[in-house]
Order: C-alpha cells, then structure tokens, then sequence
C-alpha cells in the first residue's frame, strides 16, 4: 500500500469550550500520575486530556485481551481538540485499531490491515482529529521508551498530541507528551461522553491546527 498523498489542506478552527466538570481520576494511576491529577484539578486549568470512559473501556479491554500473552497493543486516539482561556486541551472520544503485528516487546499496525484501520476512521460518527496513540506495557510500567519517542516525534509532534500508556499487568495507565529531547507526564482525567460538548465540524487529522484532504 503506498502512502496517502495530500492534495489540499482545511484550515482547523481551535473553539473556547470549558473543559467537562464531571471528570474522575483513573483507577489505575501511579502515585506520581496521581499528584499531577490532584495538582490539574486543584489549579483550576483543563487537564490536558480529557478521557472518554467510552475509549478507556476500548483501550483497557484491548490491552487486558493480549495480557496472558504479554504483548504489546497500540491503536489511535480520536478526538477534538479545544481552547479554555489560553490553553489547549484535548477530548479523546474513542480509540482506534487493526490488527498488529506485535511481541511482549515491541507493537506496529500489520501493513496488510491498514485499510480496514483507514475504513474504521471513516466510519466513526463523531467530528474527530487524530490527537494521539496509546500502547501497551504488559508487565514493564508505564513509560516512553526509545523507540516510543521516536514515534511521537515523528507522528504526534503537535501540541495538542499525547501518547497514552497502559500496563495491564501492573494495573497502570499514564499519558505523556514530548519535551525536548525527552518527554513529561501529563495530568489527564475520565470523563463520561454525556458531560461533553459535541462539535459539528468534521475533521480527519491535524497539522498545525489544520486538516489536510488525504487521496490514495
């Protein structure tokens, strides 16, 4: 399969929307992931996710599936991005995937089923960018490995991009960012989809705040 080929670009309109209100802290965080979500909450700021319980449940089933096994799972985060009194946010309303070509190491989409991941995408029935992935650690913790980084800088270096990780061994689940030549922890918390603001827009990817119209 070849590469998608831009052939025009639709600027993306970054709304002012106060975050969700009815939000919770994962089940699952670390002591230090909890800190940064008391910390987010106390503060009065967004979070800087915002997770569906909707795309936690899908994330956190795929990655209890494949722990017996130990290995890795990975999919996209599709969401929208907004804007609460100067800083961004965004809202992960579901996740996506197809089949993997995976170990207890290491995780990739099978070239051959990325057709059906592109077919999921068009299908999902919400107004969405990609504003981040998620994979797994089975039994190792949560943390952006090498070759993790690489991936975020190379396919997820906007702002509003994020790398959720989860550990379904150890019962843990934190979400990263990029930041110089390492990366940080970020506060996010799960919201139910009722509580949420629901865009009319439709938007397919981002970059630099814009979506660009993609031909095979």
């Amino acid at each position: 399969m070849t590469a998608p080929r831009v052939v025009s670009e639709t600027r993306m309109h970054v709304p002012e929307v106060m975050p969700p209100s009815s939000t919770a802290p994962h089940e699952w965080l670390s002591e230090e992931a909890a800190l940064r979500y008391d910390h987010a909450l106390s503060s009065g700021r967004p979070f800087d996710v915002y997770l569906t319980s909707a795309a936690e449940h899908r994330i956190r089933n795929q990655a209890l599936d494949a722990a017996p096994m130990r290995l890795e799972v990975m999919g996209l985060l599709l969401g929208e991005v907004r804007s609460w009194k100067g800083q961004l946010y965004s809202v992960v309303r579901d996740a996506v995937t197809t089949d993997l070509v995976n170990t207890p190491a290491s995780v990739k989409f099978a070239p051959s089923a990325l057709p059906k991941l592109f077919t999921d995408m068009d299908s999902v029935n919400f107004d969405y960018v990609v504003v981040g992935w998620y994979h797994s650690h089975p039994g190792h913790t949560c943390f952006m490995s090498k070759v993790d980084l690489g991936t975020q800088r190379a396919m997820f270096s906007q702002p509003y991009h994020c790398a959720i990780v989860i550990d379904p061994v150890n019962k843990e689940m934190e979400a990263f960012k990029a930041r110089g030549d390492g990366y940080i922890g970020i506060p996010f918390a799960v919201v139910k989809v009722k509580a949420l603001r629901v865009r009319k827009l439709r938007y397919e990817t981002a970059t630099d705040h814009a979506s660009p119209n993609v031909s095979p």
